[in-house]
């Protein structure tokens, strides 16, 4: 900013203004599917709540009006499911019967003033248990090497693992420390008789 006088020698002098906008909270939280869908094996009672599925929302709103937490907002009356409210992990401690199905209805909401939020389903179907098959397990390659730039969207694929031929479903899960488990989940691709396969994608960590 500059300011002058009108004298017959004018003065003048300036000033930097610095101007930061902070970011509006315009933009809803947005789920990858409206509709997920996975088939699991059946399971007995546990003692320790085990992962079931992960249904992960983003926000391209921007600092505190990004931050989303999640919960079960309907197929829960039985209280059988549990939420991660930061993950988004759902887990069960409930013993679960081949040939049942679950619908449930996960909402999540945004940090912003006033709040903003969506909702997805996640249907499972519980199937039987197959039984161990004497073929051993490979994957297509011995290791994968997926990239990622710092200006890839939330949630877009990172890359495909996929196993050799087998007769039977398979389950992939991420293993290692917690922060894998917060920074990427599976999207489940299973086919019955001679593929299984999942696609990795990247959630806002």
């Amino acid at each position: 900013v500059l300011v002058s006088d009108g004298g017959p020698s004018p003065k003048s002098s300036t000033l930097w203004v610095m101007v930061s906008v902070f970011d509006e909270n315009d933009n809803r939280p947005t789920f990858h599917e409206k509709i997920y869908q996975v088939r699991l094996p059946e399971r007995e009672r546990r003692k320790k709540a085990e992962p079931i599925y992960r249904v992960v929302a983003y926000d391209q709103d921007d600092g505190p009006n990004s931050d989303l937490s999640y919960s079960i907002v309907d197929g829960n009356e039985d209280g059988k499911f549990f939420i991660d409210p930061k993950t988004a992990l759902v887990s069960s401690r409930k013993a679960f019967a081949a040939g049942s199905y679950d619908i449930l209805t996960i909402k999540a909401s945004d940090n912003g003033r006033p709040q903003k939020s969506s909702t997805a389903r996640l249907h499972i179907e519980w199937i039987r248990r197959p039984t161990p098959s004497s073929v051993p397990l490979v994957f297509d390659e011995p290791f994968y090497n997926f990239t990622i730039t710092e200006s890839d969207k939330v949630a877009e694929i990172v890359g495909v693992v996929s196993l050799q031929k087998n007769p039977f479903p398979v389950w992939f899960d991420i293993t290692g420390a917690r922060p894998f488990h917060e920074m990427f989940y599976l999207l489940q691709n299973t086919c019955f008789k001679n593929c299984s396969s999942k696609e990795g994608a990247r959630e806002r960590g």
